[in-house]
């Protein structure tokens, strides 16, 4: 913070300083986060979320269904037995390298499946998603949504590991309340996936890459499939430069 203040220093009038730190100042409180040294942020889900820039989007369900509900320093998803695909993005959180983390919880949930995102734009974004519950459990992957196919009315959705349709893993954890910490890194054209703070290796992939988005904001999501209701809670969302 100080030295955002000292920058803001240089030339203009006294007035016009003060107006300017106090407009900083405001601007970092409506985003919401909370800085580490002016390197990482912290969302606090209190009751002004949803007043900080952050949009709920349904890419696949009732358009028109309101699947979260705040708690207590968390964000719960409600999705039912059907297809639903609920998404929270903050376009105005934007950054070209970045590393985005979050912490869920499976509260209930037959069939479950939930994601973070980086580098979110009109024209799509980079997703990483594991599967919690249901056959799928104890899988992932990583996705490019492309907004172009969507108008062309093609699946938006493209695996960036083609040849193979998800990875296991038993470093995800399965079952009732058991949480897992999600992390992916956007950097450069390299894109790097992390469960439970492990760093992932796709099997015949000595890393995913892809140069068609190069910057944009952060989100989070959950999903539901064709079997049972998905009761999930998002606890923790961090977004800070990489420095691995």
């Amino acid at each position: 913070m100080i030295s955002i203040i000292n920058q803001l220093r240089i030339g203009g009038t006294m007035q016009f300083r003060r107006w300017t730190i106090l407009g900083v100042i405001l601007l970092m409180l409506f985003a919401g986060f909370v800085s580490a040294q002016g390197q990482g942020f912290e969302e606090t889900f209190d009751k002004d979320f949803w007043d900080r820039g952050w949009e709920k989007r349904v890419i696949a369900g009732n358009p028109d269904g309101f699947f979260y509900n705040l708690g207590k320093k968390r964000l719960s998803f409600n999705l039912p037995g059907l297809e639903t695909n609920a998404l929270v993005i903050n376009p105005k959180v934007t950054a070209a390298d970045i590393k985005v983390e979050a912490t869920f919880e499976n509260i209930h949930s037959t069939v479950a499946s939930y994601s973070v995102i980086c580098r979110a734009s009109e024209d799509g974004w980079y997703e990483f998603r594991i599967y919690v519950a249901g056959p799928e459990g104890g899988s992932y992957k990583v996705y490019k949504y492309d907004s172009y196919l969507k108008e062309q009315f093609k699946t938006p959705y493209v695996i960036l590991h083609p040849g193979m349709d998800r990875f296991f893993t038993n470093d995800i954890k399965l079952g009732l309340n058991k949480k897992n910490k999600i992390g992916l890194i956007c950097e450069g054209e390299s894109i790097r996936i992390f469960i439970n703070d492990k760093e992932q290796f796709p099997v015949k992939y000595a890393g995913i890459t892809d140069s068609d988005f190069t910057e944009g904001g952060i989100g989070f999501g959950v999903q539901s499939y064709s079997e049972g209701i998905v009761d999930v809670d998002i606890i923790k969302f961090t977004a800070e430069k990489p420095t691995e």
